[in-house]
Order: C-alpha cells, then sequence, then structure tokens
C-alpha cells in the first residue's frame, strides 16, 4: 500500500480543523423536540427537585431510562452553566471516547495478527467517514454515551482474555456498570456474548475459571445499577419498581409498547449507517479476507456483531439508533480487513464516480428546490442553498476525493473529510431554516415571564418545555375540550395548545404562536374573558406525560 506521509498529514489536519469547526456549529443548535427537550428537562428536575435518584418528567417518576445521562449533564451544568450547549458536551465527549478507544482496540487486535508496528487509525477514519454515526455523537441521547461505555468494557475485556489483567477484569465491570446505568440491560445484548464466547478468542491459559471472572464482573457491573435501581423504585413506588425491573427490560423483548418493527428492520438500516463505505470494492474485499481466516480478532470482533444483531432483530422494539455499540465494532472489523487488501486504480475510480455524483447532486437540488421538491420540513432548507454556495460545496466534496483519494487511508480521509464537509453545511443551512420549525426557546421564553402562574396544556406533555422555560413545577394536562373552561375557573392562567398552522382559535386569546414542525403550530392562550363555567362544568385533569 503507497503512502504519501506529507499529504496525509495535511489532511488530516484539514479533517481535525473541521471537526472542531463541526463541533462549533452543533453547539449553536436548539434542543431539538423531542427527545432532547425531554432528556434536558428529565435532567433539570433532577437540578431542580434535588432528588439524584429518582428521575422524573413533569414531576412525575421516569422510568424509561437509568440516570447516567442526566447526573453528566448535570455535573457539566454545575461547571459550565445551564445551557443546551453544555448538555450536547456530554455527547461529543462520549464521540471523542469512542475514537480514541476504538483506535486502540483497533491496534491491540491488529498486534495478534501481525508484527508490524504501525497503527493507522483506520477504524477512525471509517467512523468519521459514516455521517448518520457522527450525527448521533452530537445528539443529547444516551446511544453514544452506551457507545463508549462497549467500546470502553469490551477494550478491557480483550486484554483481560489475552493477557488476564486483573485491573483489565476491573475495567471491565466498572465499564459494564456504567454501560447499564447509560442505558439500562441492552448494555448485556452487546457484551455477554463477547465474554460467554470467549473460548473463541482468550488465550489458552486464561481458559481456566474465564466463566467465574465473567459471572463475577458481571455481579459487580449490576451491583452498580441495582444500588440506584433499589434507591429509585423505593422513591418511586410499586408502579415505578415494576417498570424499571421489567417492562421496560423483559418486557419490551416480547412485546414493546412502542417502536415495533418487523424482524428485517436492521437489514436496511445498517446499509444507511455504512455507506458510503459499503459500496467501496476494497471494503467488500477486506471484510471477505477477515472473515475467511479464523484468528482470535476475527472471532472477538464477529461475536461483538453477529449475536447483538440477532437479538435485537428478534426484540418487537426497533430504532435505528439502537445499533450505535456494533459500528465501532464493524469499523474495527473493516480496518482489520483493509490491511489485508490493495489499492488498485479502478478503486480510485469509483470513487471519483460517486463525488462527481454526489457533487453534482448538491448543484441540482439548489436550482430544482424551490420549485421540485416539497417545501416541508428537511427539505425546507435545500429552497435556501443558495447556487454559489452549492457550487462550493460539491467542490470542496469533489476535491477532497479527487486529491486523496490514492491510497486506502488516502481515500479513507477524503470520505471522512467530504462526510464532514457535507454535514457541516447542512448544519450550518438548516441552523436558520429547518431550526426554526423545532426551536422551541422563543415560546419558553414567554412562559418563562409567567412564572408562578398555573400553566396546562391541551395535549399529554414530552418535557418539551420544563428545562426550557426552567418550570418549577407540573405542567397541568387538561383534555383540549375543557381548556375554555379551565381558564375561566383559573385565575391569572395560561394553556398550551398544539393545533393546525392555519386554524382559528377564537375561543381564546392568543398571548404568543409560533410554527411548529411543517404543519402545525404552538399556541400560549388565555381566557377569552367571555366564557363562564357553572359550578357543574367538569374539568379532568389526566396524567401528565405521554409514553415515549
Amino acid at each position: 500500500m503507497q503512502y504519501k506521509p506529507s499529504i496525509e498529514r495535511t489532511a488530516l489536519a484539514i479533517l481535525l480543523g473541521l471537526l472542531i469547526a463541526l463541533l462549533v456549529v452543533v453547539t449553536t443548535l436548539p434542543a431539538f423536540p423531542v427527545d432532547e427537550t425531554r432528556y434536558l428537562t428529565v435532567a433539570w428536575e433532577m437540578r431542580a427537585s434535588g432528588n439524584w435518584a429518582l428521575p422524573t418528567l413533569n414531576f412525575e417518576p421516569y422510568s424509561h431510562k437509568p440516570p447516567l445521562l442526566f447526573w453528566l449533564i448535570n455535573l457539566l451544568w454545575s461547571l459550565l452553566g445551564e445551557q443546551v450547549w453544555v448538555a450536547r458536551l456530554v455527547g461529543v465527549l462520549s464521540f471523542i471516547a469512542v475514537l480514541i478507544l476504538a483506535h486502540r482496540l483497533e491496534g491491540d487486535l491488529a498486534a495478534t495478527e501481525t508484527a508490524e508496528d504501525e497503527r493507522p487509525a483506520t477504524s477512525v477514519l471509517l467512523l468519521a467517514g459514516f455521517p448518520v454515526f457522527i450525527a448521533f455523537g452530537f445528539s443529547i441521547m444516551f446511544d453514544m454515551l452506551l457507545t463508549a461505555c462497549v467500546v470502553a468494557a469490551l477494550l478491557a475485556l480483550w486484554h483481560a482474555g489475552r493477557y488476564g489483567d486483573r485491573r483489565a477484569w476491573a475495567a471491565f465491570a466498572i465499564s459494564m456498570g456504567a454501560g447499564l446505568l447509560a442505558k439500562g440491560p441492552v448494555a448485556l445484548l452487546t457484551l455477554l456474548p463477547v465474554a460467554l464466547l470467549g473460548p473463541l478468542w482468550i488465550a489458552p491459559e486464561q481458559r481456566p475459571r474465564w466463566y467465574l471472572k465473567v459471572a463475577t464482573a458481571v455481579a459487580i457491573g449490576g451491583t452498580m445499577v441495582l444500588g440506584w435501581a433499589l434507591r429509585a423504585a423505593y422513591l418511586g413506588g410499586p408502579e415505578y419498581a415494576e417498570m424499571i425491573f421489567w417492562k421496560q427490560s423483559a418486557g419490551r423483548i416480547s412485546s414493546s409498547f412502542a417502536h415495533a418493527r418487523p424482524f428485517w428492520f436492521y437489514i436496511p438500516v445498517l446499509t444507511i449507517f455504512l455507506l458510503p463505505v459499503i459500496l467501496w470494492r476494497p471494503l467488500r474485499d477486506g471484510v471477505r479476507k477477515v472473515a475467511a481466516a479464523s484468528s482470535p480478532a476475527r472471532n472477538f470482533l464477529l461475536a461483538w456483531i453477529i449475536p447483538p444483531v440477532i437479538g435485537l432483530s428478534l426484540i418487537s422494539g426497533k430504532q435505528p439508533h439502537y445499533l450505535l455499540p456494533l459500528i465501532p465494532g464493524i469499523a474495527i472489523l473493516v480496518a482489520l480487513g483493509m490491511r489485508k487488501t490493495e489499492f488498485r486504480p479502478r478503486d480510485r475510480t469509483e470513487l471519483i464516480a460517486v463525488a462527481g455524483v454526489s457533487a453534482t447532486m448538491v448543484v441540482v437540488l439548489s436550482i430544482v428546490g424551490t420549485s421540485l421538491l416539497p417545501q416541508e420540513g428537511i427539505l425546507e432548507a435545500v429552497q435556501h442553498l443558495s447556487l454559489p454556495w452549492a457550487i462550493l460545496i460539491a467542490v470542496d466534496i469533489f476535491a477532497a476525493i479527487y486529491l486523496l483519494a490514492r491510497s486506502i487511508r488516502g481515500a479513507l480521509i477524503g470520505i471522512a473529510i467530504a462526510n464532514v464537509i457535507a454535514m457541516m453545511s447542512a448544519l450550518a443551512i438548516g441552523r436558520s431554516t429547518i431550526a426554526k420549525l423545532y426551536d422551541l426557546q422563543p415560546m419558553a421564553d414567554v412562559l418563562a415571564t409567567h412564572a408562578g402562574s398555573p400553566i396546562a396544556a391541551a395535549q399529554k406533555t414530552r418535557g418539551e418545555f420544563g428545562f426550557l422555560a426552567r418550570l418549577q413545577s407540573p405542567l397541568i394536562i387538561v383534555p383540549e375540550e375543557n381548556i375554555a373552561c379551565w381558564l375561566a375557573k383559573t385565575p391569572r392562567s395560561l394553556a398550551i395548545m398544539r393545533t393546525q398552522v392555519d386554524a382559528d382559535v377564537p375561543a381564546y386569546r392568543t398571548v404568543y404562536r409560533q410554527p411548529y414542525r411543517a404543519n402545525d403550530a404552538l399556541l400560549i392562550i388565555e381566557s377569552d374573558g367571555k366564557t363562564a363555567c357553572t359550578n357543574g362544568d367538569a374539568v379532568p385533569i389526566t396524567k401528565g406525560t405521554a409514553e415515549e
């Protein structure tokens, strides 16, 4: 494989600079509903109540997720202030940790197959070239944090299985416990198969008492999460205890109450995760080579990837981001395979052709976006992409591939640079277009000016305003048909309502209105002063939060 060190060093410096620029762009984004705003609200209510054991949403027990993300958000808030961008740093730091840990694990696995001292960061370049993976790295969600815990645990497990290091066993147990606190038993779905299939990859001298050591580590990790869960169950009551000990784990396996998908759901999702590199001949050839030759490293990686994919496919509740902890394993497997693959002139031609098509699509979309594409949702950003900017972005993407695709490693650097350019451009454009349809901060600022007033919601809340408005008390959930009566009977009260973007609401006085998503609008309303209620009018109050 031919390398051009001076060119690559420059390209890597450019990639690092682009990643830093992407970080700056990401930290200017608002919190997107409903996931990000919900998790921010749970973290905020922990802070407001001072109860660090029992997560709440709308000040009711929240059983859907363990507390580690909320604890880390509050830790960073204590250091840097209560801002959205500070909370987003949890995902960013987890993403950086995944890159560092994956690089270390790639080198350790490769060392068992070759005596070469060189450790090119191929898996890091691959991960930087996966658009979907990077997107989740900058989100306020649990999955990148879980991924960091999983990679840390498997790096420790590899050292424990190859060298019997006691410190590695301790690191494995602690990382597993952190994974359980990050997202619950799903962490075991990735970690246990690798440990249970240990005889396929561990050193022969480590086989005695292997399963006893695994069981001990699992017990230590389980104790970490059990210590929290027992306290939370005591505070949350029997219903909360049933949710965290059964319905949120085993209950999802047999009959998920949300996100039910067909068995084959993850096949197309995994393909999308690995674009565009999955289309490239060296990747496919390398994977075939590494899969055909049995080795401890190969067996370790296949145990990391295959059983969880099967297990996740059998579980009824499925979401694309559930695959995130497997992507570093796939990247390392591909990286090991690419070490055994020679670069051909045709490979460069294929990449240049793909880059040319991608660049052309950017320019074409900027031209036809205002006339042929639906101007709603994510496609609304296209009409704001001016032709000069589109040409500049297209040229950058094409140049990154054309100039660097002279070796496998150079091509991967070029793909990563092109990917970061595309993502940074999309975010910069979307910041002023898509974001305005999802940014609830202006509405939350209006709610914050009415602190202390009773506030109702006509639909069940998912925590959209708790953190953004720094609410200190729960929203009161009142069915929409009873809102007018509730406002009339409750002095100095407001209500939040979601309606069609062009709908008229003459029965109320609108305090604030803003578009939301593609076709809806959110309103803050108060009594029109005309609606009267008799004592016999019932105003039923419902439970305040909606299930995920």
